[in-house]
């Protein structure tokens, strides 16, 4: 499946193989979106460079922070990086199942 006009949205903090785990799973359910953007809060060092490991095998933008400032301050970042009208928002502990897709 295939969703050109939404971006996933991705919500993270020092949970970087949770976040691998999420954008395999999207994978392996073969789902893409037009984009997706990772909005990070502040996370420990060897989280962000695991992180930009992860951005060109997955292809998404990554959003950071200096400092955690909470998870409304992080949706709302992320939401401001995105470019398409529509919004999937999860954090990196979400786990996508076929059914929840066909409902978008």
């Amino acid at each position: 499946m295939n969703f050109p006009s939404i971006s996933l949205l991705v919500t993270h903090y020092n949970r970087s193989r949770s976040l691998e785990l999420l954008l395999q799973s999207f994978r392996k359910l073969d789902c893409s979106f037009g984009e997706i953007v990772v909005s990070d809060d502040g996370s420990k060092p060897e989280h962000i460079a695991y992180l930009q490991q992860l951005q060109p095998l997955f292809g998404f933008k990554l959003i950071t922070a200096e400092k955690n400032k909470g998870l409304g301050n992080n949706i709302n970042k992320g939401q401001d990086a995105v470019t398409l009208p529509y919004t999937l928002y999860v954090q990196e502990d979400f786990e996508p199942q076929q059914q929840l897709l066909w409902k978008l």
